[in-house]
């Protein structure tokens, strides 16, 4: 779907469907959606849809649902917005109905926004595990710490990260369950430089024009690197990377802002990643 005025123009294909097309062009990656909100598709068709796709990829689907955020998309598609309550219950009853219809014969489900009686799910994902994505402290976070096998974070800084984390640990303590057994995924803009002036140079490029009028280059810059901490010089963008690591976030999901030109992303590659070992 398309996510804003100024981007509804440039080429925007529906994610699972290119799902689909990608478990057939490709063998090893991982695939998946950040994040299919859960008012876009009824919960039982989007459990079925996943099964599928896990099954024709031999089992490398990760599926990551959401709450759904930008009014304006809901609108354009004529798709019902409620207020963010109902869409943390929506959320959470659609994680309870995917999990049944993944591990259960015929399962029934009667909530407030979601109804199932007797669905079938056939064939079942090879690994049924469920990841929520979004950062709310007083309802999301919790329905993570009672639901989901994964979690992923949005735009934070390390230190915000780490607050968020400390309030999913406690709510993972109060369902009975270790903080440890929920995995962890950060998705950020992307965009580094060998040097200070190299990284200004890009940075210019691609976000100068999202200056505010009132800011100057430099409080851009640094308001910048303050929120969006996967953006620097390659050695302070590692850093941070190290540090989300030290905290548990064992994936990143990176957007690099030159899309179709990779020039950003083979940068990253070149510059970044010899800091880090795969894990196999």
């Amino acid at each position: 779907m398309g996510r804003n005025e100024e981007t509804f123009r440039q080429p925007c294909l529906d994610s699972w469907v290119t799902l689909g097309a990608l478990a057939q062009a490709t063998k090893k990656i991982t695939l998946g959606t950040l994040v299919s909100a859960v008012g876009f598709r009824y919960p039982s068709l989007l459990a079925k849809m996943g099964a599928t796709l896990d099954h024709v990829s031999g089992g490398r689907l990760m599926l990551t649902v959401g709450a759904g955020w930008h009014e304006p998309e809901y609108k354009a598609y004529g798709i019902p917005f409620p207020q963010v309550g109902e869409r943390m219950v929506q959320l959470r009853e659609a994680v309870q109905i995917i999990r049944s219809m993944w591990t259960q014969d015929r399962p029934t489900f009667d909530g407030k926004s979601f109804k199932i009686d007797g669905a079938w799910c056939y064939p079942r994902p090879v690994s049924p595990k469920i990841w929520v994505g979004g950062g709310g402290e007083r309802t999301l976070l919790h329905i993570v710490a009672n639901l989901a096998d994964g979690w992923n974070a949005v735009g934070l800084s390390v230190d915000e990260y780490a607050r968020k984390l400390e309030i999913l640990r406690m709510f993972c303590e109060t369902a009975g369950r270790k903080l440890n057994t929920i995995e962890r995924s950060y998705y950020g803009s992307c965009l580094v430089g060998n040097t200070e002036n190299e990284f200004r140079e890009s940075f210019n490029r691609h976000y100068g024009q999202y200056r505010k009028s009132e800011e100057s280059m430099e409080t851009f810059v640094e308001r910048m690197r303050s929120t969006r901490p996967l953006i620097g010089t390659a050695t302070e963008v590692a850093e941070k990377m190290k540090a989300f690591q030290e905290l548990g976030v064992s994936y990143f999901i990176l957007y690099f802002p030159d899309k179709e030109g990779l020039s950003l992303l083979r940068r990253f590659a070149d510059l970044v990643m010899p800091g880090f070992t795969a894990v196999s």
